[in-house]
């Protein structure tokens, strides 16, 4: 499952709560704005009993990198 999914599925609050981060810091990984750090991703993994994959967390956030990219490269 995609991070972003199990976020929203479970609200900003609640996996803040649960992987002991700022609430903040949960809403910009849901937003896409910023990516988990390793030891972030594996605690993610781990506390949500590997329903989030390492592919879930970085996969998404890496398509929306390049998008965003290619916007600021090739303007319409």
């Amino acid at each position: 499952m995609e991070l972003s999914v199990y976020i929203q599925k479970h609200s900003d609050q609640q996996v803040a709560e649960l992987l002991q981060v700022p609430v903040r810091t949960v809403a910009s990984w849901r937003r896409l704005e910023r990516a988990p750090k390793t030891l972030q991703a594996l605690n993610i993994i781990q506390k949500s009993a590997g329903i989030v994959t390492w592919e879930g967390i970085y996969q998404p956030y890496a398509r929306h990198r390049v998008r965003r990219n290619d916007r600021l490269t090739h303007p319409s």
